[in-house]
């Protein structure tokens, strides 16, 4: 009788452990492969530049810990690779994500992106603490609470610091970051914007040491 007893609670007592560690992010690195690997590019002397989007769920929650698209953004990581001599420009370009319809989207400010994707940390506690009452286990609603707190903390991190904030292309080198966009709200809406085909409009890269001005457009599908 008291193996049977002890059964469904060590069943509890796992199921809890791997529950805590679910809200648990660790940001992966992210590998910038060469040009030809992306599929959505354009080139201009030996400037080549990069729209990759993040439409895809699982490519989301690998790198942010959530399905953005499904909360109405889209990431897009733009990337520059130089592998000439002239130095560009970054300080007034505007980005700016252009829909089917000629609607056009700008950049959120990250720290808004990152505020309502978060894991909802009270709603954890609240839940892990009423399954201690069941499995007289208070403390699994703190880790709960604690592991949401710091996952809030890195995925907050992976947003800021992900986004894009440097101010030129340097000689030979390479710079990236992440632009978000909101694309919808509510299931319905979002559901239709993904249908949509979305541009990435650059609008004045600039030569540093010239009065050569460029404009581009990226198809991203």
């Amino acid at each position: 009788m008291r193996l049977h007893a002890k059964k469904p609670l060590s069943v509890l007592l796992c199921f809890a452990v791997v529950m805590a560690g679910c809200a648990q992010y660790k940001r992966p690195p992210l590998m910038i492969k060469v040009p030809d690997f992306y599929e959505h590019k354009v080139k201009t002397n030996q400037l080549t530049l990069v729209a990759d989007h993040y439409f895809e769920s699982e490519k989301s929650k690998h790198f942010f810990n959530s399905d953005l698209t499904s909360k109405g953004f889209l990431p897009v990581h733009f990337i520059a690779f130089n592998f000439g001599d002239t130095v560009y420009d970054l300080s007034r370009v505007k980005f700016s994500l252009r829909r089917d319809d000629g609607v056009e989207l700008t950049p959120m400010d990250p720290q808004i992106v990152a505020k309502r994707v978060l894991k909802h940390t009270s709603l954890r506690m609240l839940g892990w603490g009423f399954a201690g009452l069941i499995i007289l286990s208070i403390p699994f609603s703190l880790v709960a609470g604690m592991d949401s707190f710091r996952a809030n903390q890195d995925i907050r991190k992976s947003v800021k610091e992900n986004t894009l904030r440097v101010f030129e292309i340097g000689a030979k080198e390479a710079v990236d970051g992440f632009y978000f966009f909101e694309i919808g709200h509510g299931p319905r809406e979002i559901r239709e914007a993904k249908e949509r085909q979305y541009s990435l409009v650059i609008k004045g890269l600039k030569e540093k040491d010239s009065e050569n001005v460029y404009d581009f457009r990226i198809g991203l599908n």
